[in-house]
């Protein structure tokens, strides 16, 4: 009994994290560390944390779609081919995430994480008319890196696509926001299949995590739409200052 008094109070915390990290990951990214700190702690491997934390991800990002679609938000043919590139990259992430360690990678995506904070915050310089159209052209094989990371690891994948969206695509904020949910969304969906096949994912913890992850996004969405961009450049900042944090120096 008393076991069973545990399991519960452990799902109930796995449900509320769930709903915060959707709450961060709508907002700007890396929430999925708050969930896998947590399967870790309920004695999940590490890679079966990462598996089961796909699930989660997938009905978060399908939820914060439907929730930006509901507000008329949604750019559904664009934000389709920008997802496309990333398909390829998270295939190739996703089975190397079986047996390859990601701690040096992650100590990079630290690095990338500052970098993208300060430039963010930095007054957007006017330049010839040959830049907008590099940066375009460059923005695709990013996305397919940014596959690529998002089916390795996932957590931290929002701060790459800002990267690419905001700094080669020059879209603002809130289109960014927009874009990046469903090119989650998208580049989840192969990796999500091969952690099935794999046998990697608890079920049960997937299912109660994804009951707050659905809710959280589509609050959040809600919240953010409502806002501006203002509450996610807050966001943003905060989550990304945790992150770095978290990859450079808590080991």
């Amino acid at each position: 009994m008393e076991g069973f008094a545990f399991d519960m109070w452990m799902w109930v915390a796995l449900f509320f994290v769930g709903v915060a990290a959707s709450f961060i990951n709508m907002l700007a990214g890396g929430g999925s560390i708050l969930a896998l700190g947590l399967l870790t702690l309920m004695g999940l491997d590490p890679s079966v944390a990462n598996a089961t934390n796909r699930i989660g991800v997938l009905i978060s990002t399908a939820s914060g779609c439907a929730a930006y679609k509901s507000e008329k938000r949604s750019a559904i043919r664009e934000s389709l081919k920008l997802s496309l590139w990333t398909i390829p990259g998270a295939i190739a992430g996703a089975f190397f995430s079986i047996s390859i360690s990601s701690e040096l990678f992650e100590q990079l995506i630290g690095l990338v994480m500052i970098f993208i904070l300060v430039t963010l915050f930095l007054p957007k310089r006017k330049g010839t008319d040959h830049e907008p159209f590099l940066n375009g052209i460059l923005m695709y094989p990013a996305l397919v890196l940014v596959g690529f990371y998002g089916g390795f690891i996932q957590a931290g994948v929002g701060f790459l696509i800002i990267g690419a969206l905001s700094h080669l695509g020059g879209m603002n904020l809130m289109q960014m926001s927009m874009h990046r949910v469903f090119i989650v969304l998208i580049f989840t969906i192969p990796a999500v299949v091969i952690f099935i096949a794999s046998g990697q994912v608890n079920w049960t913890y997937a299912i109660v995590l994804s009951a707050g992850n659905a809710i959280g996004s589509w609050f959040t969405v809600k919240l953010a739409i409502k806002k501006g961009e203002g509450i996610i450049k807050i966001g943003l900042a905060i989550a990304i200052l945790l992150m770095a944090a978290k990859f450079l120096f808590l080991k």
